[in-house]
C-alpha cells in the first residue's frame, strides 16, 4: 500500500508540474502546440500525413486505434518521425521564456 501511495504521489506531482507548464506557456506559438490537445509539445513527431503532434499524445491515441487521427490511414509508432528542428525551436523558446 505504501508503494502505491508513493507512486500516486509521484504521478500527482508530475501532473501538477505539467499543468503549471501548460498554463505558463499558454501563449506559445500555435506551431508549438499539439493540434489535438492544444498543449505545448515536448517531443514533436511527424505523422505520415504530414501533421506534427506530440509523441505522448499520438502514442496514447495508438493504444485505442491504429489509424492516423487526421486521415484514418494505418499508423504505427515506428512510422512516427522525430521533428528535431521543431523540438529545438520549442526548447529555445522555453529557455528564453524561463530566463525572463
Amino acid at each position: 500500500v505504501e508503494a502505491f501511495e508513493e507512486f500516486a504521489g509521484k504521478v500527482k506531482a508530475r501532473y501538477d508540474e505539467k499543468q503549471a507548464m501548460d498554463l505558463e506557456f499558454d501563449d506559445a506559438p500555435d506551431e508549438f502546440k499539439d493540434p489535438l490537445m492544444s498543449t505545448m509539445m515536448r517531443n514533436p513527431v511527424i505523422l505520415p500525413s504530414g501533421v506534427t503532434m506530440d509523441r505522448d499524445i499520438i502514442q496514447r491515441h495508438l493504444l485505442n486505434s491504429t489509424t492516423d487521427p487526421f486521415n484514418r490511414q494505418h499508423l504505427t509508432q515506428d512510422m512516427l518521425i522525430p521533428d528535431t528542428a521543431l523540438k529545438a525551436r520549442i526548447e529555445a523558446w522555453v529557455k528564453e521564456r524561463m530566463g525572463k
